[in-house]
């Protein structure tokens, strides 16, 4: 009498899926700006992203986009400052 194994297939695995930019939370990332004559503000940015980092991140980058520049009209913005609230 010979005893063979059989070994299971393994399930398949699922495809992975993708999210839709609309259905990733909306965050709302506000950094500090200075003008040349010192006149302080704050510049906003609504982004789409999974995470605390990855909206920072995004934000940073849009902040250093043309329109986001024109929009400053001239005045710094501090990324290193920015803060990032989950919009509900």
């Amino acid at each position: 009498m010979t005893l063979t194994a059989t070994v299971p297939t393994p399930a398949p695995t699922p495809a992975p899926r993708f999210l839709l930019a609309t259905h990733l939370p909306l965050w709302l990332v506000t950094m500090p700006t200075s003008s040349p004559t010192g006149a302080r503000g704050e510049q906003t940015f609504a982004v789409r992203a999974l995470t605390h980092g990855e909206a920072l991140t995004t934000a940073a980058a849009t902040a250093h986009a043309h329109p986001a520049l024109r929009h400053r009209r001239g005045a710094r913005i501090d990324t290193t400052a920015a803060r990032a609230t989950l919009h509900h």
